[in-house]
């Protein structure tokens, strides 16, 4: 595992004691929970704090799910998607319950499943192993995922054959998943804020292609607003964000101009819009924060 490291502040605690916080990315991939004991060694002139339990870790990239309700109603590939967008290596689905026909059928589902690597039968549960993933880190793969996409709307634009434009589709869709899963185990890169529109954008983008493809114009504003959109996200730019949110508002008041089949972007303007301008609110708040400092 990479090192990191971080500044903490010292708090004091009652009369005596001295406390620091732990950056919530490390105790999440250490696998440290509230309640839990941790070693703190003096050695040397400096501090090593480790987990008491040395299998906390491995437990950290383990979910378990109860295969009923929700989960069984939103199928294997949600569940199977959840867990690798969330950063787990294994899944344990418990079939207490489940009926032998049931559970066979699930298992050929899981297996049959591209993110899936291996998957064994315990007495009450199915222990998935999920395959692993890009090792990149989150902002080069969203950079890689807005590059696929450009050329998606590039090749909409010159009226390329709708199977090329859902191949730029899924490999897109591929490495943003990647992204965040790379940011759940540990980067924080990406606001889980834009989760939600990140994993909907290459459907979005390939469903309006498709439509109006040949029509340049409006491809290649909406290729504008993806880019700065994706951009401002990898680098963390406010600047970015906010100009997505400009591109995307002047997209949205052409294709309502124009009204008939230019209207299927209107939804899509819609989405890059409200996440740009929502996701700028740290580089807002930030400059305040720096002009009250001066």
């Amino acid at each position: 595992m990479s090192e990191t490291a971080t500044t903490r502040k010292v708090q004091r605690l009652g009369g005596s004691s001295l406390i620091i916080t732990l950056p919530k990315q490390w105790a999440r991939r250490l696998g440290i929970k509230v309640g839990d004991e941790i070693e703190v060694i003096e050695s040397g002139g400096k501090l090593l704090v480790q987990p008491r339990d040395q299998r906390a870790e491995d437990r950290a990239g383990t979910v378990a799910i109860r295969y009923n309700g929700i989960a069984r109603m939103a199928g294997v590939e949600a569940i199977v998607n959840c867990a690798f967008v969330h950063g787990y290596d294994k899944v344990e689905i418990l079939i207490k319950g489940l009926g032998e026909a049931d559970v066979k059928r699930l298992m050929a589902e899981l297996n049959a499943s591209k993110k899936v690597a291996s998957v064994e039968r315990g007495t009450d549960r199915l222990i998935v192993t999920l395959a692993p993933s890009l090792n990149l880190d989150a902002a080069r793969l969203i950079k890689e995922a807005s590059s696929s996409l450009q050329q998606l709307l590039e090749a909409a634009a010159s009226g390329a054959e709708e199977a090329e434009i859902r191949r730029l589709e899924g490999q897109a869709l591929e490495l943003i998943e990647s992204s965040l899963r790379s940011s759940s185990k540990g980067s924080d890169i990406v606001d889980p804020m834009a989760y939600g529109v990140l994993l909907a954008l290459p459907s979005m983008v390939a469903d309006s292609s498709v439509v109006l493809k040949g029509r340049a114009d409006l491809l290649n504003k909406l290729k504008e607003a993806v880019g700065e959109f994706l951009g401002g996200l990898a680098s963390a730019s406010g600047r970015r964000l906010l100009n997505a949110a400009m591109i995307a508002s002047e997209l949205r008041d052409m294709a309502l101009h124009e009204g008939g089949a230019a209207a299927v972007v209107v939804p899509l303007a819609d989405a890059l819009l409200s996440a740009s301008m929502k996701l700028i609110c740290p580089s807002i708040l930030e400059q305040e924060a720096e002009g009250l400092a001066e």
